[in-house]
């Protein structure tokens, strides 16, 4: 999902590990992908379209892990 631009940001807020109110900004990135059925497969199941979402936080936090 790197080479998907960022399609919109979202601000939400978490605790640290201290328990402590924290604010972070999640960028969120989405694509469609088609995935096929295995080859001996293709005849008795379609090809399936799809969305792949994917929510990075932006810069790295100090008192928690990064959301992803």
């Amino acid at each position: 999902m790197d080479e998907v631009t960022i399609k919109g940001l979202h601000r939400i807020k978490v605790k640290d590990d201290k328990g402590d109110p924290d604010d972070a900004v999640l960028e969120i990135r989405y694509r469609k992908i088609r995935v096929l059925p295995p080859i001996g497969k293709q005849t008795k199941y379609p090809a399936l379209t799809l969305t792949v979402i994917h929510a990075q936080e932006q810069g790295r936090p100090k008192r928690r892990k990064k959301i992803e």
